[in-house]
């Protein structure tokens, strides 16, 4: 009995102390300079990932760019999840510093349903994955 009535009330000081302190309760939305700075984070970790050898994976690839970049966006996060869990150790950490950079360009009330699905893009190689999100990336 003791330890719940401890274990509740640490819980309501944490609460009470981001209450305080104003942790955030929304996204906010990133500066034009922030953007910039993680599209290029992004795009520099993709880099460092184009030797690898993943000849044998087939990945969606979205070509569509404008009104749909949300949806393209999307489907490139989703892909590298695929990606993530095929590389080695020492390209992981390349990949996941790009979804962390990307995630916060995601919006998720976003909905078009002219925009193709992930599934219904064209399957391609890696090489020619990484060409097209580098392109898309650097249009961003």
């Amino acid at each position: 009995m003791m330890c719940k009535v401890l274990i509740f009330g640490c819980m309501a000081a944490a609460i009470l102390m981001t209450a305080a302190f104003g942790a955030p309760l929304e996204k906010t939305k990133l500066s034009p300079d922030e953007k910039e700075k993680y599209l290029r984070a992004a795009i520099n970790d993709l880099e460092r990932l184009k030797n690898i050898d993943n000849n044998y994976l087939d990945f969606y690839t979205p070509n569509d760019k404008g009104e749909c970049n949300q949806t393209t966006l999307a489907c490139f996060l989703k892909e590298l999840k695929v990606l993530e869990q095929d590389v080695e150790e020492t390209d992981k950490q390349y990949v996941i510093n790009i979804e962390k950079n990307l995630e916060d360009f995601q919006d998720p009330d976003f909905s078009n349903p002219t925009c193709k699905k992930c599934e219904s893009n064209e399957k391609k190689k890696f090489d020619e994955f990484h060409q097209e999100m580098t392109s898309f990336l650097q249009s961003m």
